[in-house]
Order: structure tokens, then C-alpha cells, then sequence
């Protein structure tokens, strides 16, 4: 029954993100790609970036989005807008930038300067860790991990919370 449910759950996943990118992958400069590794390198330039089942490597300029599903990334150039990893984990160099906001979901992030990420920082399920510890400046953004254990946690909970809500009561007949 579980196995079902996670296959389903896979299969809904993968679904939602190649339907999410299809109309993206249109853009000129764009790549999607599944099972092949992402590599932009210095000097080049393109739109969006999306891997399933892959790892992406940004040397170079990445003017839209990146989303990683099960695969790393590894930013040591510029991406634009928003960074996401689901099942992997992201590290950003000292001299990289993220326009926009680092989603981690069940992996690690690791980042060299605060001024690498404008926007939020969020990591669930693993840790985010700035490398040499933080610098003095202080920040509007917010930089935030859920360990695994508290995911864990909220998982369960969330788990039985709804197995409460959705079971068949078994009603007691008056006699």
C-alpha cells in the first residue's frame, strides 16, 4: 500500500514538472533535460534550466530559473531568479549570485557568503550552512533550515492527523 502511494506520488511529481516546463522549454535558451547533466558554462548564456534526475553546473549566466529534481546543483556563475533542488543539494560559491530565492527540499545547501543568495534561503529535510561561518552584515532575508528530524516530525504528524480525518469510523449499533 505504501509502495503504491510512492509510486504514485513519483509519478504526479514528474507529471507536474514536465507539464510546469513544457511551455518553458519553448523560451530560446532554454534546456530541460532528463537523465543528462546541465553544464552552462563561462561566458554562455541561457534562459531557464530544469533536470530530473540530473545535476546542473552554472559557470555562466542563467537569466531565468533552475529547477533540480533528484540531482545537485552547483552554482559559480549567476542565476538570475529563483533556484530550486528537490531530492539533492545546492552549493553556491563565494562569487556566485542568486537573484532570487534557494528552495532546498530533503538535501543540503551550502553557500560561501551571505551576498551569494538575495532573496530567502529555506532548506527542509537537511541543513544550510554558510561556509566560514557568517559574515557581520545583517540582513532583510531570511535564512532558514528544517532539520530532518523536525521534518520528520511534521511528516508523522501530518500523516496521522489526516489518517484521523479520512478513516472509516466503525459505527456501534443500539441494541
Amino acid at each position: 500500500m505504501v509502495t503504491k502511494a510512492i509510486r504514485s506520488l513519483g509519478l504526479i511529481v514528474l507529471l507536474v514538472g514536465f507539464s510546469g516546463t513544457a511551455a518553458r522549454a519553448q523560451a530560446p535558451g532554454s534546456r530541460t533535460y532528463f537523465n543528462q547533466d546541465i553544464f552552462v558554462a563561462q561566458g554562455q548564456q541561457i534562459h531557464n534550466a530544469t533536470c530530473i534526475f540530473c545535476s546542473v553546473q552554472v559557470e555562466g549566466d542563467l537569466t531565468g530559473r533552475v529547477l533540480v529534481l533528484f540531482g545537485n546543483l552547483n552554482v559559480t556563475g549567476r542565476v538570475e531568479r529563483e533556484a530550486t533542488v528537490i531530492g539533492g543539494n545546492a552549493v553556491i560559491d563565494s562569487q556566485a549570485r542568486i537573484g532570487g530565492n534557494a528552495l532546498v527540499v530533503g538535501g543540503n545547501a551550502v553557500y560561501e557568503t551571505d551576498e551569494s543568495i538575495s532573496g530567502n534561503a529555506w532548506v527542509i529535510g537537511g541543513h544550510l550552512s554558510p561556509v566560514g561561518g557568517r559574515s557581520s552584515r545583517i540582513h532583510s532575508t531570511h535564512r532558514l533550515s528544517f532539520s530532518p528530524v523536525f521534518f520528520t516530525v511534521v511528516a508523522i504528524g501530518a500523516f496521522l492527523l489526516l489518517s484521523i480525518l479520512f478513516l472509516p469510523r466503525r459505527r456501534t449499533d443500539a441494541a
